[in-house]
């Protein structure tokens, strides 16, 4: 019997693990219910970053988990409390502001994830799956920067839809020089 990675928000190796952990959007809401971009990015970067530490420092049930999890390396950061953050904003949860709204952040909080794994990869080198699958690992980024394109900037803060197409761009340009760290950052939130 094959055993699936608990990761079920997407499709990864079978025999994989991930580490995950949530940030609580509400906390990054300023005084003035602006979002704090540049402390959302900071979090961004600290998890993932203790999340690449714990990889090495896990313990796996069996043999084949603990190879995967150490070739691919995924890890999984998501968010919490978006609808409050929608409210607290005015938009409705099922609206195009609200949508966009949430998309802008994911797309940021994915980019942003992605970039500091290419960051970690510079320093320590790229997961040992990396050089294998380049070409796809390059080819699916390219496709999640294309999608910002989806997103209608009218209806997000102008310095978190700069800060998200920045990202991505930034994104790109460092998994084209240092690959990434982990295969997989990212997975639903509620």
């Amino acid at each position: 019997i094959n055993a699936s990675n608990p990761c079920s928000e997407y499709m990864f190796l079978d025999d994989s693990a991930c580490n995950l952990a949530s940030l609580n959007l509400m906390k990054f809401l300023t005084p003035d219910c602006k979002f704090d971009v540049e402390g959302f990015r900071h979090a961004v970067d600290i998890l993932i970053t203790a999340q690449e530490i714990l990889v090495d420092n896990a313990s796996y049930p069996t043999e084949r988990i603990a190879l995967n999890s150490h070739d691919f390396r995924p890890l999984g950061l998501g968010y919490a409390n978006l609808g409050a953050l929608l409210m607290a904003n005015g938009l409705p949860y099922d609206s195009d502001g609200g949508r966009d709204y949430a998309a802008a952040i994911t797309a940021f909080m994915h980019g942003e994830a992605y970039l500091q794994s290419s960051r970690i990869a510079a320093e320590l080198e790229p997961c040992a799956g990396f050089p294998l699958n380049r070409d796809s690992f390059l080819r699916v980024i390219s496709l999640h920067r294309e999608k910002l394109q989806n997103i209608n900037s009218h209806n997000v803060p102008e310095n978190l839809w700069e800060a998200s197409k920045k990202t991505w761009d930034d994104c790109l340009a460092s998994s084209m020089k240092y690959g990434y760290r982990n295969a997989q950052v990212d997975r639903k939130s509620v």
